[in-house]
């Protein structure tokens, strides 16, 4: 008896039998395998969802460890740092005075000022992020 017959229970069942000893015999049979494929899908599924259970474990262990190794991103200070350089301090001054004159209504754009600036800054800091990098 294969595994595929536990789960086909009308494959004991025979068509109709004159004899009523036999028919009665055959829904037992059909009923015994009822019950054994039920016991089978209960145990694939308590397998699968022990399964679940385990890689879900494991997708939590490799979370955690993903976070305990995961260092802070120096990338925006140092950015900040080099902002404040000699080189990058007059960039910022222009973009602070083309910032004003567009809060005094002027219909300038300061996307220049802004590109220089962040030119500068990112020039700066690219070594030293590198530097910092494992």
């Amino acid at each position: 008896m294969s595994f595929f017959d536990l789960i086909n229970p009308f494959s004991y069942v025979t068509p109709f039998h004159a004899d009523g000893d036999a028919a009665e015999e055959s829904v037992v049979v059909a009923s015994d395998a009822v019950e054994a494929a039920a016991v089978v899908i209960e145990q694939i599924e308590e397998s699968n969802a022990d399964e679940e259970e385990t890689e879900t474990e494991e997708e939590e262990e490799e979370e955690e460890e993903e976070e305990e190794e995961e260092a802070e991103d120096k990338a925006p200070l140092i950015k900040e740092g080099c902002g404040e350089t000699l080189a990058c301090k007059s960039l910022k001054h222009h973009y602070d005075e083309c910032a004003a004159r567009v809060e005094d209504g002027s219909s300038e754009s300061c996307a220049e000022e802004f590109l220089h600036f962040m030119e500068c800054v990112d020039h700066c800091a690219a070594s030293k992020i590198f530097a910092q990098l494992k």
